[in-house]
């Protein structure tokens, strides 16, 4: 990087940009002759050539090195090269960026010093050396941008409405600056009495019924000139208010056919804050939106089945189908998600908890419904377990074999533990969760879960209430009764006993196992009833709706769950009346209307319409009927209703 040294001079460089702006502030011009600076560069290399040996190119014949130097620069809109009376000269756009830079910063201070134009700069200099852009363009990029550009100097030649003259702006100044300094003049004409009672009358006519508004917004404008910016980027009326003032300025001025230099000035003032107007109403209204796309957010995060993986979250969608990702992008997600399980009040938790199933692949869950979640789960989870033990045992003891968990609580314990991470992995991720004691401690819902007990969690078989003696019991019945007598069973158990090697041999978990013949039993059921209705025309559009269903029950039922442990779970849920009766009599009913609903949606659903959105939409439509408004937990129904709709279908005859 070359450095200006104490004394004024630069160390020593072979750049030839460099050089130009160094020669061209001792010349105080950015118009250079071309054969003035060649000679300068010549005599610079001989001077330098020992500190710095690439400038032994720029020594000798070095028109050729140079002229290809200055061409590079030139094609790059760095230098602009022009010829004025025989002679070429080149034009270092930086030093006119710089010069440029220097008269808004007086305009800063002095708000009568007009916007500059080509007007202010001598007629020999190229046009070349602005770089044309419309108003709106530039505007938005730089007030996009927020800064001036980095390592860039360009003059820009902002060009407004036809018949107003572009003005100079230099890429070095903030583009805010531009529009303060545009609303700096505006406040400036205001301040003549009889001008700004004359735009506040016209502003006051225009909006009846709205005096007191215009007259705030006029006079919050006009009063405060350090605080214009602010009223600009305001939300709300003053959109419509600063588009309408704009309107009756540009429209008084027309009228003028000889234009002043002020008049072009509060010309030129007008087209900016009218594109800034502009950029600042699309991006408050792209704020409400994303704000609004926030508060979608977080109500689906309390919908079932209440934890996601970042995938899950990208794929949300609002009431119109429409999707959250592109209303904001994945930056402002990331970042507001981060926000989220960062941001906490005192010693409590954030509101957005992050739990790992595996290495890879992590989940959000609201603080909120992590107890519910884990009451849930335990008890499809405690179903499958009790139900999968007793199958297996009751194998192992048919062969006349057992297993250490059979007889011993430690092993029974262990056994649980295998069993939770296959069937349930979420619950198993939650239950060894660093933020679970910490839930635990700040729950305080009457008759709440106990998972702490002495500073350690409870067993699982506390928590999935299994008692070891009941499975045992319950395998042990089935049985044949022979097994039951002690020296017949011991002779039989004897002979048939499996050799130690078969026995030692690897085998799937309980739950992996009674999942994987529930599969295959689904399958074999579904293709038998498939087989049985292929080839008859009035049966083929219910198999075509089966297959959808099934489809969509993929989506719904996690892969270690089963679509009535699911709609078990969630009838729970939101049927929370007191006592048996009640109970019954409320699922009854749900299920009637539901299954009512479906007999006038079956006449005209096609299978491929029955897809996953429009199975949501139906139950979206049940749920906002007057019948099920009454029922508190909305989001649980619904899950509940697109179940239950799935499994209809799913079952039609």
């Amino acid at each position: 990087m070359t450095k200006i040294g104490y004394n004024g001079f630069m160390s020593t460089t072979a750049n030839v940009l460099t050089l130009l702006k160094f020669y061209a502030n001792k010349q105080k011009s950015p118009m250079i002759n071309y054969d003035e600076f060649a000679d300068y560069i010549r005599r610079y290399a001989q001077h330098h050539m020992e500190e710095n040996s690439d400038l032994v190119k720029f020594m000798g014949n070095s028109s050729n090195v140079l002229d290809s130097e200055i061409n590079l620069l030139a094609a790059d809109h760095q230098v602009v090269i022009s010829q004025i009376s025989g002679k070429d000269f080149i034009f270092v756009v930086a030093s006119y960026v710089e010069n440029f830079a220097n008269i808004y910063k007086r305009i800063e201070a002095n708000v009568a010093i007009p916007f500059p134009n080509f007007n202010d700069i001598s007629k020999h200099v190229p046009h070349d050396i602005a770089t044309p852009v419309p108003a709106a363009d530039i505007i938005y990029k730089l007030l996009d941008l927020g800064h001036p550009e980095e390592n860039i100097a360009v003059l820009y030649s902002i060009s407004l409405a036809k018949g107003i003259p572009a003005l100079l702006f230099p890429s070095t100044m903030p583009m805010t600056s531009l529009v303060d300094s545009a609303l700096n003049k505006i406040q400036n004409l205001m301040k003549k009495e009889e001008v700004h009672d004359y735009f506040l009358k016209k502003l006051s006519i225009s909006n009846p019924g709205k005096e007191l508004s215009v007259k705030n917004f006029f006079s919050q404008f006009c009063t405060k000139p350090q605080d214009a910016m602010k009223v600009l980027q305001n939300t709300g009326d003053s959109f419509y208010y600063w588009s309408q003032f704009c309107y009756f300025l540009k429209q008084d001025y027309v009228k003028v056919k000889d234009f002043t230099i002020e008049d072009i000035n509060i010309l030129q003032s007008v087209g900016i804050i009218e594109v800034a107007t502009s950029y600042y109403k699309t991006k408050a209204t792209e704020r409400v939106q994303k704000e609004g796309a926030f508060k979608i957010l977080d109500q689906l995060l309390q919908n079932p089945p209440y934890y996601y993986n970042m995938t899950d979250i990208t794929k949300f969608k609002d009431s119109n189908g429409v999707l959250l990702l592109g209303q904001y992008n994945e930056k402002e997600l990331q970042s507001y998600l981060e926000h989220a399980t960062h941001e906490s009040i005192g010693n409590e938790l954030p509101k957005l908890l992050i739990f790992k199933v595996n290495e890879n692949e992590g989940y959000f869950i609201l603080k909120e419904k992590v107890m519910p979640l884990i009451i849930r789960l335990s008890s499809d989870a405690r179903v499958l377990v009790r139900e999968s033990l007793i199958k297996m045992w009751y194998k192992y003891m048919l062969d006349w074999d057992s297993l250490p968990e059979m007889k011993d609580n430690e092993a029974f314990e262990r056994c649980l533990d295998r069993e939770l991470l296959d069937c349930q992995p979420v619950l198993y991720s939650l239950l060894n969760a660093s933020f679970l004691p910490v839930i635990t401690f700040e729950d305080q819902t009457p008759g709440h879960l106990t998972l702490y007990r002495n500073g350690s969690m409870i067993p699982l078989s506390e928590l999935l209430m299994l008692n070891r003696q009941e499975l045992y019991s319950d395998a042990r019945i089935k049985l044949p009764f022979w097994y039951t007598i002690p020296v017949i069973s011991w002779i039989f158990a004897l002979i048939n006993r499996k050799p130690k090697s078969q026995k030692n041999k690897k085998q799937k978990s309980a739950t992996a196992t009674l999942l994987e013949e529930r599969r295959k039993e689904e399958e074999k059921k579904n293709a038998e009833k498939d087989l049985k209705d292929r080839g008859d025309p009035k049966k083929d559009r219910k198999r075509q709706l089966r297959k959808s269903a099934l489809e969509a029950e993929k989506q719904l039922v996690p892969e270690t769950s089963s679509l009535d442990r699911e709609l078990e779970g969630y009838l729970h849920e939101w049927n929370d009346r007191i006592g048996k009766q009640n109970f019954d009599n409320l699922t009854t009913d749900v299920n009637a209307l539901i299954r009512d609903y479906l007999r006038k949606v079956l006449r005209t659903l096609k299978s491929e319409t029955l897809t996953m959105a429009r199975i949501r939409s139906l139950a979206e439509s049940l749920v906002n009927s007057p019948s099920m408004m009454k029922i508190h937990n909305q989001p649980a129904l619904q899950r509940y209703i697109e179940l239950y709709l799935v499994k209809l279908v799913k079952n039609l005859p």
